[in-house]
Order: structure tokens, then C-alpha cells, then sequence
């Protein structure tokens, strides 16, 4: 009875080792070192936290939830404005801190949309999102970029979903 193991991906390598997975021998050459002994290269390999798996599937549903939470922000800008008429140079401000709350908006129901998942991607299509809303936004607001106000708080309102869905 022949009891030499052979390497399972180098069939002439002559080996004493077995993978601690999966119990195949493997030689010097395939060995990966494990936390928790050796590897081959399969049963080593890493997989990706359920976090950071983030499909197309779930890129839609971003998409989904920002067109939805956009236009619903819109519409509360709208209302917003109207309500803060009456107050003067006080409301300049409050349109942009509502936006700023639009932006939280927009981060909170992405977060939910996806079950928490974080990319890169994400990030994105929340920023973009608010920047969208602004910019249907503005012209009714009489919301501009001209002054550093206005930039820090585009910053601002864009700043907060993004982090929500941080990696």
C-alpha cells in the first residue's frame, strides 16, 4: 500500500502536509499561513464582509431611494420657503440648514434602503442626490453659491449622507 501524499495542485511534489480546512495535501509551495494553521490557497482565500458585498441589486435600490427621498425633499424645501417668508434675512438661513436636514434625509433612507451596506458607490450616489435636489432646489430658494456661506453649506448638506454610508 502506497502511503506518499502528493501535492493536489503539483501532482509530482511528494508532501506530509494537509491543508487544516479541508484535509488536502498540499506542498511547501501552496502552503498559505493561517491565523488558525495552514492553508491552501482555496480554503484561505478571504471573502468579503456581508457589509461591503454590495451588488447591483442594491445600487438600484439606492437609486430608487434617492429619487424618492429627492423629490420628497424638494417638495419640503418647497413647503420650507414658503413657510419662511414672512421671516426675512433670518430664512436665508434656515433654507440652507433645511437643506442640510434634506442631505441627513437623504443618508438615513439610503442607509435603510440598502440594509446598512457601505461602498464606495453609495457614497456617491448620495452625494450626487443632493446636489441634484439643490440644484432643482435653488432657483425657487433663491439659494446661489456666489458667497462662502452657501458653498460651506452645500458642503455641509452633501457631507452628511456621504458619511452615513461610509466605508
Amino acid at each position: 500500500m502506497d502511503s506518499k501524499l502528493y501535492c493536489y495542485r503539483h501532482p509530482s511534489t511528494e508532501t506530509a502536509l494537509r491543508c487544516g480546512n479541508c484535509e488536502r495535501p498540499i506542498c511547501v509551495r501552496c502552503v498559505v499561513q493561517h491565523p488558525v494553521g495552514i492553508r491552501c490557497p482555496e480554503c484561505a482565500r478571504p471573502t468579503k464582509i456581508p457589509t461591503f458585498d454590495v451588488t447591483p441589486v442594491y445600487y438600484a435600490r439606492a437609486v430608487a431611494a434617492a429619487v424618492g427621498i429627492g423629490v420628497i425633499g424638494v417638495l419640503g424645501l418647497l413647503l420650507v420657503n414658503a413657510l419662511l417668508m414672512p421671516l426675512g434675512p433670518v430664512a436665508f438661513y434656515l433654507r440652507w440648514l433645511a437643506l442640510v436636514g434634506v442631505g441627513y434625509l437623504m443618508g438615513s433612507g439610503m442607509n435603510l434602503a440598502v440594509s446598512r451596506k457601505r461602498s464606495r458607490g453609495l457614497q456617491w450616489i448620495a452625494g450626487i442626490a443632493v446636489v441634484v435636489v439643490f440644484l432643482v432646489v435653488a432657483p425657487f430658494l433663491g439659494l446661489s453659491l456666489n458667497g462662502l456661506f452657501g458653498l460651506l453649506a452645500l458642503a455641509a448638506a452633501v457631507y452628511v449622507p456621504v458619511m452615513q454610508l461610509r466605508i
